[in-house]
């Protein structure tokens, strides 16, 4: 053999062997690397699918707090007062909630009053199993952990002979939230496709629902809590949502986006084989750099994301198709998660009838102003706003056009108050609450003038009112004094009781006017009232 040819074969082995090192990077290194970046990826939309799932039951677990912790809610359970049907669990009511179904219990899981009414259908249907005496399996969806303001709530999915079902139970309080536990006000919601699709929306996945017949069928099944649960590699898995007793009630058939598997072979690799078999040594250096780099880098920004529940967007810096379409896939993630995310928070912190900030909205700013006032000595103002014989117009009019007073009401009043330092929120049925933050005492006055002119304005008939033929309102508002030496104990619940009191007088003294009292911040006292007509 020739010293030439001795050369073109050691020269032929080394591009063989660059060949297939490379070869064995890509496969034994690469597409692990590609599949564990979609491994994270996938774990991720099944944590965005478990999120938007907990956020349905949450926003279910909202509407189902303003009803349970008020004081006609309270009163029912024990006087069971038919005008309370009457007046809010009518037809409208199940449909303005989106609910199918509303039941009252007392403590000793014993129905006081249920129903179940399909709003889409707009016909009654029957919840059998929600007979709790009948079924004490069942008795597990009374409430068994207190939410943040401090009132037990329980939710999830049961499972029923018109399918499975969402529901919410919360222990029923004054609207105060005192008082000892007398009942369990529960709201269900059937599962619907509508559900599906919202969730398909959220965690952009595509998703198909079926009934658990047999739980031993389904035994090896992971919940939807679980994770990858250490599965192997795979776009389809099935997972399990189960009810409050641990037991399986929908299966959940996930097909992830991504479509393909990563290929050994591409346009890619063939081109850089071909380079390699003439610069084996330049073309090892550029993969390490352009490709092998990016991957390892791309994988470890993933799994830092996920480690830190951070999430920003990403960057391909080579353009591989796979590398591409896991870029683009998790940035339109990113911005799905983001976006629904704000979407969600507005909708928990929304009234859905007045489009206003609801209770919730309302208690979490006026703690933040009272903290605000107490730190800079600013005064803060409270205003109580009551519509004036609004029994009568509901009565006299209909609930249809009840609700669209309270929504030109609250629509008009949030108009008007336009600072970022104020708010107008729906307090409860048609009462307003306003909190006015470091106001003056002419602002007070100001503010509590264009609210009684404003729905005088507004020319609503109102018929059967004993005191104008238009809507009219009664207003009840407190200002603090004495703000330099807050004392701890205080707290802004007995500026909201101060503020009802005076609400209270304005009644008393004939409706369609208001009575504001200054309030001691020291003292925890009252110091006079000032009557505005």
């Amino acid at each position: 053999m020739t010293l030439r040819n001795l050369s073109v074969l050691y020269a032929a082995l080394l591009m063989l062997s660059m060949a297939g090192a490379l070869m064995g990077y890509r496969y034994f290194v690469d597409i692990p690397n590609i599949k564990l970046s979609i491994d994270n990826f996938h774990q991720r939309e099944l944590m965005t699918l478990n999120r938007a799932l907990k956020k349905e039951i949450h926003f279910l677990q909202t509407i189902n707090y303003d009803y349970s912790v008020w004081d006609d809610s309270y009163e029912f359970v024990n006087d069971l007062n038919p005008e309370f049907i009457r007046s809010n669990l009518i037809d409208d009511t199940f449909t303005s909630l989106k609910i199918d179904g509303i039941y009252y219990y007392d403590m000793h899981y014993n129905m006081v009053w249920g129903r179940g009414y399909d709003h889409l259908n707009r016909e009654s249907i029957g919840f059998t199993e929600l007979n709790l005496q009948k079924n004490p399996a069942l008795r597990t969806i009374y409430p068994n952990k207190k939410n943040s303001l401090g009132i037990p709530q329980n939710g999830g999915f049961i499972a029923t002979r018109q399918g499975p079902v969402m529901f919410s139970s919360t222990e029923l309080r004054r609207s105060d939230r005192s008082g000892n536990p007398v009942g369990v006000l529960i709201f269900v919601r059937r599962v619907r496709p509508g559900l599906i699709k919202s969730l398909e929306d959220l965690s952009q996945l595509n998703l198909s629902t079926h009934k658990v017949i047999d739980p031993n069928k389904v035994a090896h099944i992971a919940r939807l809590t679980e994770g990858l649960n250490g599965e192997s590699y795979r776009f389809t898995r099935q997972r399990l949502i189960e009810g409050p007793d641990g037991k399986p009630i929908m299966r959940l058939t996930i097909q992830h986006q991504q479509t393909e598997d990563p290929m050994v072979f591409d346009k890619a690799i063939t081109l850089t084989l071909a380079l390699l078999m003439l610069l084996p040594l330049c073309v090892l250096a550029f993969v390490d750099r352009y490709l092998i780099k990016p991957v390892t880098h791309s994988a470890t920004v993933i799994r830092q994301m996920i480690k830190s529940q951070r999430f920003n967007y990403i960057e391909a810096n080579i353009k591989i198709t796979e590398f591409d379409n896991l870029a683009e896939d998790f940035n339109r993630l990113i911005t799905t998660v983001n976006d629904q995310k704000a979407t969600l928070e507005k909708l928990t912190l929304t009234d859905p009838l007045s489009k206003v900030a609801n209770r919730r909205a309302f208690e979490q700013f006026i703690a933040s102003s009272w903290s605000r006032m107490q730190r800079n000595q600013q005064p803060i103002a409270m205003l109580m706003c009551d519509i004036d014989y609004f029994k009568r117009y509901n009565d006299h009019y209909g609930h249809q056009a009840g609700d669209k007073a309270i929504i030109r009401v609250a629509q008009t009043l949030h108009q008007k108050i336009n600072r970022s330092s104020d708010i107008v929120a729906r307090y409860g049925g048609e009462e307003f609450a306003l909190v006015l933050a470091d106001s003056s005492e002419e602002n007070c006055n100001a503010v509590v003038k264009m609210v009684l002119d404003t729905v005088r304005q507004l020319n609503l008939p109102h018929q059967h009112s004993l005191i104008a033929p238009n809507l009219t309102v009664s207003v009840g508002a407190a200002l603090t004094t004495h703000i330099d030496q807050v004392p701890l104990p205080c707290h802004y619940e007995q500026l909201i009781a101060a503020a009802d009191h005076a609400l209270y007088q304005a009644k008393n003294a004939g409706r369609n006017r208001a009575v504001k009292v200054h309030f001691n911040a020291q003292s925890n006292e009252t110091e006079g009232k000032v009557e505005v007509v």
